[in-house]
């Protein structure tokens, strides 16, 4: 990879980070809600890997489970850039409830496939992801089928390094707008701001804020996130 690419922006990118935690303005409610997630990737070989993870999110920073989401998957490595996936995710949705948690509301089974491709501009690399859901949603009144699409632009800048290597701060920027094949086809828009350290070769953490905005109204999450993966090719 051609060094020269590589320009001291650290400045910048910091400036970039404050600029996007700006514009997560308070919440209508004045809450702030959080989400703990875990993510891994397990290489089996060249072409394939399984993906894995795991999301609790709460109405609130306290615990005040708002939905608890298990996501897996097969992935199909094309090349090192590209991959395609497929694979089922299983969530449950909570009402509000300050006192006490109500019962799950909406349970979701959901089949999804994707798309995602990477590739970097200097020392910034960028991330696309198409994804396609096919949802089976039910709950005591009513089940609905939806069908959703959405797509994910993710810009990753190391800091103190010129790649993401062990031992590398790094800022995470994403926005994913979700779209509803329906008449009213807008369901959601998301913006993500974090930092991030990796701490292994194979592992990091990211703390940032996610701001949603469903229909017009906006409220902001705090996220801690861990990345694990696992690599059983074996080394040349």
């Amino acid at each position: 990879m051609n060094k020269n690419l590589y320009k001291p922006s650290n400045a910048f990118c910091v400036f970039l980070f404050l600029m996007s935690l700006s514009s997560f303005g308070q919440s209508p409610s004045g809450k702030t809600g959080n989400w703990l997630m875990c993510f891994n990737q397990t290489r089996l070989n060249n072409k394939w890997s399984i993906h894995t993870e795991a999301q609790y999110r709460s109405f609130e920073i306290t615990p005040n489970t708002e939905q608890l989401l298990l996501r897996g998957g097969i992935n199909y490595h094309i090349n090192n850039s590209a991959f395609t996936s497929i694979g089922y995710a299983y969530i449950t949705n909570y009402a509000f409830d300050k006192e006490q948690l109500s019962g799950v509301q909406v349970s979701e089974n959901r089949i999804w496939q994707q798309f995602l491709m990477r590739n970097n501009i200097g020392r910034c690399w960028f991330e696309h992801r198409y994804r396609l859901e096919q949802r089976w949603m039910q709950s005591n009144n009513n089940n609905r089928y939806l069908n959703r699409i959405r797509y994910l632009l993710r810009v990753t800048v190391p800091l103190n390094k010129k790649e993401i290597e062990k031992n590398t701060f790094f800022l995470s920027f994403y926005d994913e707008v979700f779209i509803h094949f329906s008449s009213t086809p807008f369901d959601r828009n998301r913006l993500y701001g974090a930092i991030g350290y990796q701490f292994m070769p194979n592992a990091n953490i990211q703390l940032g804020c996610l701001a949603q905005t469903v229909n017009i109204t906006t409220k902001q999450y705090l996220q801690a996130a861990i990345f694990y993966n696992i690599d059983f090719r074996k080394k040349e």
